[in-house]
């Protein structure tokens, strides 16, 4: 009787480590600073936009955003692509995720950064060539790094490499920007597969 006892534990051991994922919704509060000359921090602000709703699940996300430069963003991590929407336009445009002309010049870990959400993070410190980086996580949120690993875009794949969590609060600073995204809510939710489907309906152009 030791063989099924034993397959039956592997296998709820398997749930288990599978649960520990992060599957929900997170709204974040973004703010901006520009150091561009003639363009003001709210112009930046509305275009950017203020706030996120961002929607994951496995090798998936999407999030939803109150600018006037983009409505909607998602990953498929099958395909490796952004798709992304403009307001008011009904055509998806699409990038490839695994291309990204920055590269990661140096790279340090602070404990205990931060409290966000009421849970303390540690905040992961990246200097490339066109900046810094900060992201602070906690170990509540993990994600599973490996389904995206070819999402170089962005700096995304090395930043799951290195802790595997998603940021409650990311920081990006260079002689052209300066932007906080702070998370103020986390849920976990069930989120059904064709949330994330890419929709046959629109015209989908690769952008340039």
């Amino acid at each position: 009787m030791r063989k099924p006892v034993l397959l039956l534990f592997c296998c709820l051991a398997g749930l288990c480590l599978h649960a520990q994922y992060f599957e929900g919704k997170v709204i974040y509060k973004n703010t901006f600073t520009s150091k561009v000359p003639g363009l003001t921090d709210s112009a930046l602000g509305a275009m950017m936009g203020s706030e996120e709703n961002y929607y994951i699940k496995g090798g998936f996300y999407k999030s939803f955003l109150n600018g006037a430069a983009i409505a909607m963003q998602q990953y498929d991590h099958r395909t490796n692509r952004m798709y992304f929407m403009k307001p008011d336009i009904d055509t998806l445009y699409w990038v490839d995720a695994g291309k990204s002309q920055d590269k990661v010049l140096s790279y340090e870990t602070r404990e205990d950064a931060e409290v966000i959400l009421g849970k303390s993070c540690d905040a992961l410190v990246v200097q490339t060539a066109a900046g810094t980086t900060i992201f602070y996580y906690s170990p509540r949120y993990k994600l599973d790094a490996a389904l995206f690993s070819r999402h170089t875009y962005g700096g995304w794949a090395f930043f799951l490499g290195k802790t595997g969590c998603l940021p409650l609060k990311t920081v990006i600073d260079n002689d052209r920007i300066h932007i906080e995204s702070v998370a103020t809510e986390a849920l976990e939710l069930e989120l059904k597969d064709n949330f994330f489907e890419v929709s046959p309906l629109l015209p989908l152009v690769k952008a340039k």
